[in-house]
Order: C-alpha cells, then sequence, then structure tokens
C-alpha cells in the first residue's frame, strides 16, 4: 500500500486544539480506512476539540465504508474530546449528500454531544469553527506525524 502522506495531509493548531485533514485525491476502502484511523490517533493524542476535514475529492463511500464509519468510528470520536467537526465537500456533489446522511444516523445512535456540519469551503467551515477570528490562517507546516510507514 501507498504512504498514507500520499493521500492525506495533515496540519494541527495546538494553541486551538485543531486539526485540519485533507484528503489530496479520491482512495480507496483501505486508504479511506487507514486515513481515519490516523486522525483518530491525532484526535486523542493531541486532545483535540475542533476538527476541519476537506473531503472535496472523495467520491461516495461505499455501503460498507458507510457501515464503518458510523459504527466502529462514532465510536472513537465519542470517547474523544472533540466537540466541532467540519467538512467541507461541493453541497452538489453525491458525497456530500452521504455525509449529511451519515450524520443523521450518528446523531440518532449516540445523540448531538458532537457537532457535524458541512461546508462548500474551508473559509466558512474555519469561520464556524473558530467564530471572531476573520483572519486566522491554519499552520503552514504539515504536523510531523509518522505517515511514512506502510500501512
Amino acid at each position: 500500500m501507498e504512504n498514507v502522506s500520499d493521500f492525506i495531509e495533515f496540519r494541527i493548531d495546538p494553541e486551538r486544539k485543531l486539526l485540519y485533514g485533507k484528503w489530496l485525491r479520491d482512495v480507496s476502502v483501505e486508504e479511506y480506512k487507514a486515513g481515519l484511523q490516523i486522525i483518530g490517533q491525532l484526535l486523542t493524542e493531541h486532545a483535540i476539540k475542533l476538527w476541519l476535514q476537506n473531503s472535496e475529492r472523495l467520491t461516495p463511500r461505499s455501503v460498507p465504508e458507510q457501515k464503518w464509519l458510523t459504527e466502529e468510528f462514532a465510536i472513537l470520536l465519542m470517547q474523544s474530546v472533540i466537540k466541532y467537526i467540519a467538512v467541507v465537500a461541493d453541497k452538489n456533489s453525491p458525497h456530500s449528500t452521504g455525509l449529511a446522511t451519515i450524520r443523521e444516523k450518528a446523531y440518532r445512535i449516540f445523540g448531538k454531544t458532537k457537532s457535524v456540519e458541512i461546508f462548500e469551503s474551508e473559509e466558512d467551515a474555519l469561520a464556524w469553527l473558530i467564530p471572531n477570528m476573520q483572519y486566522y490562517r491554519l499552520p503552514a507546516t504539515t504536523h510531523p506525524v509518522n505517515t511514512d510507514k506502510e500501512l
């Protein structure tokens, strides 16, 4: 399998407890799960409360991937201190519709202890995550995560 850094980028703002993730291209099932597992690790290790995930390049996930996301990955999210999750996806794409469905299913299963919103731009997502900071910019460098290991 390719290195994780070939398909997902991470940045962390430790002061604001914010994780930024961006899918660099569409990914396979294995890559999708590997990327989310690293995100889960980062959420825990850095006590992340705000997460912005740019998913503009992803195609809709399969039913088994959606099931894994709402059942397995959601448990990890519930055990973390994360409060707000902003996902960037084109609202006219089938992926955005799938994300909204996943969000509603997760709310039914786990309640609304974590807020999840879908946005069309990173700027709008950041404005929601960090209100009153219109000039905020994400950290310029990728956080040193050991993503070069083969998964």
